[in-house]
């Protein structure tokens, strides 16, 4: 259970318009609310509405997973969301899309897989967004090997994003190497495009080093995902040193959007994500 103390701080933790602090930026992951789109309890066309009106959030992404089966691939409802999203002076800031696969050592393969995710990008467009986030698959074994074989099938797909003014950002995960920050910065690296940055998410490395890897990614850094799961009694989180892993956020100097994505059972999707708020807001300083 919650104490009442941060009860009272998560009740009253959304402004009336805004969730912009001194520092970085505070979004909203749509999946972060799955539970309510599976049980019918909010729609994605009003989820723009409600990220605003209930959180004071105005930077937020989207997750096809949410919308009404059929319409993961619809332009028609991409462009009713933005319209939604406008309306409440919403940003949609970044489209969720899948893993791309770097599995294979042909280069004529691993074209076609960069092009399997040419809609997305033009999804991304359709919403307004900045960013398409992708996950990485890379084959295990030979670091070389699965090095180069992400930087052949990332290029045409940064080259492609470019042509639409889309930057993908690589969320850790999908594959051993891909869960590790040292690995994905030399990537992002070697790739050296301007479409292709990182996105952090702490709780796809914890099959390697959450702490070190979030160090490492900053460099090439445009979005961070601020996983959170159960919380103690006093507010902080089960899992995760917080107070370490944001002051390494801030001594990057990142003032980019960190986007909540609560997946805890603890508390309900609403609670989970006020609760995330107040740690954020908390830590959202440069104080020493």
């Amino acid at each position: 259970m919650i104490t009442a103390a941060i009860a009272g701080a998560i009740a009253h933790s959304a402004p009336p318009e805004t969730s912009e602090a001194k520092g970085y930026t505070i979004g909203l992951s749509m999946y972060s609310l799955r539970q309510l789109f599976k049980q019918g309890e909010l729609q994605a066309l009003d989820y723009p509405a409600f990220a605003k009106e209930t959180f004071g959030i105005t930077q937020v992404d989207v997750w096809t997973g949410a919308f009404p089966k059929g319409h993961e691939k619809d332009a028609a409802f991409f462009n009713e969301l933005k319209a939604r999203a406008d309306a409440v002076d919403v940003t949609i800031f970044l489209l969720m899309a899948n893993t791309l696969d770097a599995m294979s050592d042909d280069p004529i393969v691993l074209q076609a897989k960069a092009g399997e995710f040419h809609q997305s990008v033009d999804n991304a467009v359709l919403l307004g967004s900045t960013y398409l986030r992708i996950f990485l698959r890379a084959p295990d074994g030979d670091r070389e090997r699965a090095l180069n074989n992400s930087l052949r099938v990332l290029k045409p797909l940064a080259d492609y994003a470019q042509s639409k003014g889309i930057i993908i950002a690589i969320e850790p995960g999908s594959s051993k190497w891909t869960k590790d920050g040292t690995f994905l910065i030399e990537l992002a690296q070697r790739l050296n495009h301007p479409n292709c940055k990182l996105m952090p998410d702490f709780g796809k490395m914890l099959g390697a080093d959450p702490y070190g890897g979030t160090i490492a990614m900053m460099p090439e850094t445009v979005v961070v995902s601020a996983k959170t799961h159960d919380f103690k009694p006093d507010g902080t989180p089960e899992i995760f040193d917080y107070p370490r892993l944001m002051k390494s956020i801030r001594e990057a100097g990142f003032t980019g959007i960190v986007a909540i994505e609560y997946e805890g059972g603890n508390l309900g999707p609403v609670e989970g994500v006020r609760a995330t708020k107040v740690l954020l807001e908390s830590l959202n300083t440069t104080a020493p």
